[in-house]
């Protein structure tokens, strides 16, 4: 999953989850203030967008790898 303006990746696996960048350079050459706070505001929307994605990876991914397994709780010699 990228985010809105494609400038972050969300990446997951077994060893749990990140966001990266996928460029040095996250904005253009800014000259004034309302630049710089535009410029801003959408990288952090595109970051906030990748957190959801991520919580949303890791919720799905963290009890689900060995459901219907024994668990160490279980009794299995009384089976």
């Amino acid at each position: 999953m990228t985010g809105i303006l494609d400038k972050f990746h969300v990446e997951h696996g077994v060893h749990g989850g990140r966001v990266l960048a996928r460029a040095q350079e996250l904005t253009a050459y800014c000259t004034t203030d309302e630049e710089v706070d535009g410029a801003i505001e959408l990288l952090k929307d595109d970051l906030d967008a990748c957190g959801r994605e991520l919580k949303r990876l890791l919720k799905i991914n963290r009890g689900s790898l060995f459901e219907g397994w024994p668990s160490g709780k279980d009794d299995l010699l009384d089976a």
